[in-house]
């Protein structure tokens, strides 16, 4: 077994094995860490092989959801404080919420700035990072005629058990999703992105609005190609952002709530291609050099 702890990153070094409750299983399941994807922002993202789980493809990808390591604590501007974690704030944030004095839509400005004490910041990250692990959750299995072809496949969520135990007031939220070994489209040669490719990826994007749900961050960094060399498939990936329709929503309300995925994909291939397409893929008769340079 691994001796080496999380580092100050919050990467665990490849072999360390992570211990998750996978939603319905009684038994905790062990990962082991083949490699980190940093640097890391909302979530932690791991490349693991599984101990003895059977369900399982070995490798596969690990997401995190740990606000301990969010990096909306460290702002980029320096007007503004840091707010590093510490236990004892989380574990009175955690208090609070047993309590009833937090509730799930708490947010941080709702305070006057000198009201805000270190828990509270707790609450707010938690909840933050709640609300991602929840949203991905549920847009994965609403789009689940989708996974394996047009995004990941979705193999389970739970919870993360600390390491080392008692180390944590809370068991951060967990995903486990397909491995796809591929490029992204910001880095892809653009003569290997094909109308085969692009085209059943924009229709397969529209059926979001249908399921309910909005990607809300497509873009050059959230379009994959795979396999890197001669790509067959595109993907979109990352829906920690992912917005959902609530029950009770109108036609109406849900349309204005909409931000364009389709749309948002159409430009990302458009700057990164150097072409002119409409919102079902197809290519515009217009002068290429008119595009925006890679």
């Amino acid at each position: 077994m691994a001796s080496a702890a999380q580092a100050e990153d919050a990467s665990f070094p490849p072999g360390f094995p992570l211990s998750l409750r996978l939603d319905g299983e009684s038994t905790p399941a062990t990962f082991h860490v083949i490699r980190p994807f940093t640097p890391f922002t909302k979530a932690q993202v791991y490349l693991v092989r599984p101990e003895s789980h059977k369900d399982f493809p070995s490798p596969l990808v690990l997401k995190v959801f740990d606000p301990r390591y969010l990096d909306d604590r460290f702002p980029k501007h320096a007007h503004r404080p840091s707010r590093p974690w510490t236990l004892a704030a989380e574990s009175l944030a955690i208090q609070k919420r047993e309590q009833g004095e937090i509730t799930d839509d708490f947010d941080i400005y709702q305070l006057d700035e000198e009201e805000a004490e270190p828990w509270h910041w707790e609450a707010h990250f938690f909840n933050l990072l709640e609300g991602s692990f929840e949203s991905e959750v549920l847009a994965y299995k609403r789009l689940v005629e989708l996974q394996g072809q047009f995004i990941p496949k979705f193999y389970g969520s739970g919870r993360l058990i600390p390491t080392p135990p008692k180390s944590r007031a809370i068991e951060p939220g967990a995903i486990l999703i397909e491995y796809i070994p591929g490029v992204l489209l910001r880095d892809i040669d653009p003569a290997l992105v094909l109308p085969k490719l692009y085209r059943p990826l924009m229709k397969a994007v529209a059926i979001f609005d249908e399921r309910g749900v909005i990607h809300y961050d497509i873009n050059e960094n959230n379009v994959m190609f795979t396999p890197p060399e001669a790509p067959e498939r595109a993907v979109i990936i990352d829906f920690g952002c992912a917005g959902l329709r609530q029950e009770g929503v109108s036609d109406e309300e849900w349309e204005n709530t909409l931000k364009g995925d389709v749309s948002h994909l159409r430009i990302s291939l458009e700057r990164r291609l150097r072409i002119k397409l409409d919102d079902r893929g197809g290519i515009s008769d217009v002068d290429k050099s008119a595009m925006p340079a890679n």
